[in-house]
């Protein structure tokens, strides 16, 4: 097993400190490419709750170049903490500037939901939550869809 997975897999933020020593020690005896490792590095500060450490690690490993899943990985875990300390706008920006596999497109538009919901663009959030919805709806995947679209054409009830 690879050992930063079974790093991840145990990851416990009771002991931040070891946790950075364990981690520090792993991306030393490896031969991971300078991308990986601030990736790794901005994941741990996010993981033990400083994004404000984090973003800027996330942002250095995208401009590093990170493979393709990765990529995919900073590109949501930045937006998440973009938004988290405050720049919503910019989470938004960073998961709407790039393309997704299909196995992060329902992870990104749950995110730009919490973002648009910071932002006070209800609409927009319930939309693309349903929308991150939409792989497990199954047999009402279609009814949803409608339903969603829908949103912007409804009047909107007084109390």
């Amino acid at each position: 097993m690879d050992p930063l997975a079974a790093f991840w897999r145990n990851a416990d933020d009771s002991d931040p400190l070891r946790m950075r020593i364990q981690l520090d020690h792993l991306l030393a005896i490896a031969s991971y490419s300078d991308a990986r490792v601030l990736f790794e590095r901005a994941s741990l500060e996010d993981f033990l709750g400083d994004e404000e450490a984090a973003v800027p690690l996330y942002e250095a490993s995208l401009s590093a170049g990170l493979d393709t899943d990765r990529e995919h990985q900073a590109r949501i875990q930045l937006a998440s903490s973009l938004r988290n300390v405050g720049r919503p706008h910019e989470a938004v920006q960073v998961l709407q500037d790039a393309e997704f596999s299909n196995e992060y497109v329902a992870a990104r538009d749950a995110f730009i939901a919490l973002a648009f919901w910071d932002l006070g663009e209800h609409e927009l959030a319930l939309r693309n939550a349903l929308q991150a919805a939409e792989p497990v709806l199954g047999k009402y995947r279609r009814a949803v869809g409608a339903y969603a679209a829908d949103l912007s054409t409804r009047p909107e009830e007084k109390p």
